[in-house]
């Protein structure tokens, strides 16, 4: 179990303070991304909007570009995606091969996966205390891929792993990016 033990190494780092949400944040997505072996990993969590309780991206690493990026990175409202919405409530998770032609996530084909060439997708809930708290975003660009029983399987356990770090360090993201934008 060597992937864990540097999961709960990041983990640690952020927990004693010597690395910020952000930093924590970008070392765990690009982690993620090595792992699991996707063009990009992201970190979403439940946000309550006008539209509903939606998924805001607290973070997302591009593997191909090696950098952070946001850009493009919409809230996913019920309205949109209702099946999507669903189909984590029910399974825990949305794996999606095709991403383009899945049921749950064609309701975000035009406004998230043609814009940044998503082709395929496996989210995973992570819960904190019982509470679904958001997801892990693996995504393909470029071309379709078959994730792997073990992938999500993995993804589940650094769900497991990862839950109580990842809440503190997604709230302090989205509460300094809220501030940051009415000041």
């Amino acid at each position: 179990m060597p992937q864990m033990m540097s999961l709960q190494e990041v983990c640690s780092r952020l927990d004693r303070g010597e690395i910020s949400s952000a930093q924590f944040l970008e070392r765990f997505t690009r982690w993620v991304a090595a792992e699991i072996g996707c063009s990009r990993a992201g970190v979403w969590i439940f946000a309550d909007t006008l539209e509903g309780r939606a998924l805001r991206c607290a973070a997302m690493f591009d593997a191909p570009l090696d950098r952070m990026r946001m850009d493009g990175t919409t809230d996913m409202v019920p309205t949109q995606a209702a099946a999507y919405f669903e189909a984590l409530k029910r399974d825990s998770c949305v794996v999606a091969n095709n991403a383009r032609t899945h049921p749950a996530t064609i309701g975000f084909l035009d406004d998230y996966l043609l814009p940044l060439n998503v082709h395929s997708l496996m989210d995973v809930c992570f819960s904190v205390n019982g509470v679904m708290f958001g997801t892990f975003s693996c995504e393909q660009v470029g071309h379709a891929v078959v994730w792997t029983p073990r992938q999500l399987t993995l993804l589940r356990q650094i769900g497991a792993r990862a839950s109580l770090a990842l809440m503190r360090a997604a709230r302090s993201s989205i509460d300094t990016e809220t501030f940051n934008a009415s000041a």
